[in-house]
């Protein structure tokens, strides 16, 4: 006898039995197709899509206690619930996705919190998005998944910053920071690129919290990590705010290196928004520190010089090469240009108004040997005091050669300047010193001639 005679046999025992075995595979076809069918109709269709995922659920729990599919299907109603505004929705479902990860693989249950977490990390619900992320952190306390904890962690650390609760982000940072340190409170450099993150979220509580002097001391920390760790991500976020950094204690070259280092990394790792304001952050600190390098020369930047906001940044620092001051101004109050529509910037518009006038008039004044006051606060349209304050920070800078006669009004220039202005001067004292050495031996030998006389 063949098996399948044998089997045929046996079935026709229990006809029954058959009949219950043939209506369970149908129902578990049923289940995996409904799942299939949702994830067809998710993109185009959401809402129905929501309802089939939800079958899904309720069938397999029906079933018992195995779990197949009702694992992805709650990860998807997570996400459709987030996509379609359902807010309301996403912590109970996902609360009940979280249920189960003792019930799947380590894998299955890591991909699909990280799954879960990138979808809806962009929903405009914060506060559900922060009780998601709480929900997750929660959950994994049971587990050994400190790689997935950590990660999770510095999502909400960095919602904690978007929505301003320095509090919170304090001691999550502090959370953070503790699991990279050594039993003696000491970092320990093996887990660097942790580090690096951990770092990178302080960095941005300082600068958040105006706290230079906690800036100041973690920032050698970081470039010290970044050399022998790279992640573009997290150093473009540690070379924008030592950027900021410098640019508040006014020291507009070494602003200008980090601000261009961070607009590399930006665009290295594909976010072009913010790969294009350090651009613009760049052409600010360049034209702060007067800078001969033009930063659109670089292969970097000519990617976005068609962009025309960049294209703006670029006419400004060719203006300002230019001493065209007209120019420069219409490109700044132009809203159409949306230059000062940066906050940053127009933080350091007096600074950026103040070189260009001070380049600006050093030209205006080379031709001249004494010129008014007046006509040079109008020329460069400014009030008689500002210009004055200008021109003393020239003469004290040694950029020109002039004595400001505040009295009558007028500017009298020297014909000789910088090097030149110096060995004039060094030549008249020395000339001085002859005078009085000639005019002492003088009157000692007039005094010799009268004793001698008499």
């Amino acid at each position: 006898m063949s098996d399948s005679d044998e089997f045929e046999y046996e079935s026709d025992d229990d006809p029954y039995g058959g009949a219950e075995e043939e209506d369970g595979d149908e129902e578990a076809i049923q289940i995996e197709n409904t799942f299939y069918e949702a994830d067809d109709n998710k993109q185009n269709f959401p809402e129905q899509a929501l309802e089939q995922f939800q079958k899904v659920v309720t069938l397999e729990t029906a079933r018992g206690t195995e779990v197949v599919w009702r694992f992805k299907a709650l990860q998807n109603i997570v996400i459709l619930c987030s996509r379609i505004g359902r807010f309301d929705d996403m912590p109970s479902r996902y609360r009940e996705l979280l249920s189960y990860m003792d019930q799947v693989t380590r894998n299955d249950a890591s991909e699909a919190i990280n799954t879960v977490l990138d979808s809806v990390s962009s929903a405009s619900d914060l506060t559900k998005l922060e009780t998601i992320y709480e929900l997750t952190l929660d959950a994994l306390q049971a587990t050994s998944n400190q790689r997935l904890w950590f990660s999770t962690s510095v999502k909400l650390a960095k919602l904690h910053l978007e929505m301003g609760d320095v509090q919170k982000l304090q001691r999550l940072v502090k959370a953070l920071h503790k699991t990279c340190q050594k039993p003696d409170g000491t970092d320990d450099v093996s887990k660097g690129s942790h580090l690096l993150e951990v770092y990178a979220l302080e960095i941005q509580v300082c600068t958040f919290t105006k706290n230079s002097l906690r800036m100041k001391e973690i920032y050698p920390k970081t470039i010290n990590l970044t050399s022998a760790i790279v992640d573009p991500r997290n150093i473009a976020v540690i070379r924008e705010s030592g950027g900021k950094m410098f640019m508040s204690e006014k020291k507009w070259e070494a602003a200008y290196n980090e601000f261009f280092e961070a607009f590399k990394n930006y665009q290295e790792t594909g976010n072009a928004t913010r790969a294009k304001i350090m651009l613009k952050y760049v052409v600010l600190a360049n034209m702060l520190a007067l800078s001969s390098i033009n930063p659109f020369d670089s292969r970097e930047a000519k990617v976005y010089q068609d962009d025309p906001e960049i294209s703006a940044m670029a006419s400004l620092r060719s203006a300002f090469e230019q001493n065209d001051i007209n120019t420069i101004d219409n490109l700044l109050t132009n809203p159409a240009y949306r230059i000062l529509s940066d906050a940053f910037i127009k933080t350091y518009l007096q600074d950026l108004l103040r070189n260009i006038r001070l380049q600006v008039l050093q030209n205006i004044i080379k031709p001249y040997r004494c010129v008014s006051l007046d006509f040079l606060a109008k020329e460069i349209n400014i009030s008689k005091e500002e210009v004055t304050s200008l021109l003393v920070q020239l003469i004290l800078d040694e950029k020109i050669a002039a004595k400001i006669d505040g009295i009558e009004g007028f500017l009298q220039v020297s014909s000789a300047g910088g090097e030149k202005s110096k060995q004039f001067t060094g030549l008249q004292k020395w000339v001085d010193s002859l005078e009085r050495i000639q005019g002492q031996t003088e009157a000692v030998n007039s005094l010799l001639y009268k004793m001698n006389m008499s």
